[in-house]
């Protein structure tokens, strides 16, 4: 026979909203109206959803009044993990504690364990699973963000690291393209064409009646102008 106890459904995001809101100030009572409030959800919504689980796991009277102790280690991320643990013991039997003792327990099978024991269908059997998981995870660090559940980025993580640059060994084998190329003889070699050899012959007609001292004057003048001897 399938166990009826009335065991608490709490969504996550809700959960996590209402710990953020303890944190700023601790409120005397809970009512309908202080979760639409804070939630940006309708009373009937949080009659429905939220205020019987509150119930349930003790942090308010059948009145809404709170509970301050409780409330205190609610909203503490120290005392957080010790306030999960006193809800799953106060509320669920030994029986699911021992199944699925962690966080790191199957769903499926933790929500196949509420429909078997409360005869719920998926869609409730879904959701009493998921606050139980919340609790055995008891993170302090999660929270909500653009209505979404996430973790906070631990302090303990590293700064970026900084991109190493790596030197790149020079290959021997390799010309260096950043110095001029030179010579055998040392001197920079000249990008310029170089300029076209020019032969010139020339022909002398010395007359048979020359003297000696006119032939002497031309090979004179020849040394002179065309060699610039």
């Amino acid at each position: 026979m399938a166990d009826q106890k009335y065991y608490p459904t709490i969504p996550t995001s809700h959960w996590q909203n209402l710990r953020v809101q303890f944190k700023k100030s601790i409120p005397g009572s809970i009512t309908t109206n202080y979760l639409a409030s804070i939630m940006n959800m309708s009373e009937a919504s949080a009659g429905a959803n939220v205020l019987p689980g509150l119930r349930n796991i003790g942090l308010i009277d059948a009145e809404g009044k709170i509970n301050p102790e409780m409330a205190k280690k609610f909203r503490d991320d120290n005392a957080y993990p010790e306030f999960c643990q006193e809800i799953i013991m106060r509320c669920y039997p030994q029986e699911l504690i021992d199944a699925f003792p962690d966080k790191d327990s199957n769903k499926e099978k933790v929500k196949t364990w509420f429909m078997n024991h409360t005869g719920s269908g998926e869609s409730a059997a879904s959701k009493l699973s998921s606050f139980y998981i919340t609790l055995l995870d008891a993170d302090p660090s999660v929270s909500i963000k653009n209505g979404s559940v996430s973790k906070k980025e631990s302090n303990n993580k590293s700064k970026k690291e900084k991109p190493v640059v790596k030197k790149v060994e020079k290959d021997s084998n390799v010309p260096d393209q950043s110095k001029p190329e030179t010579n055998p003889q040392g001197s920079l070699q000249d990008d310029r064409k170089s300029t076209p050899d020019l032969n010139i012959n020339i022909q002398i007609h010395i007359s048979s009646d020359a003297s000696p001292d006119q032939i002497k004057s031309i090979f004179e003048n020849m040394a002179k102008y065309l060699y610039n001897k």
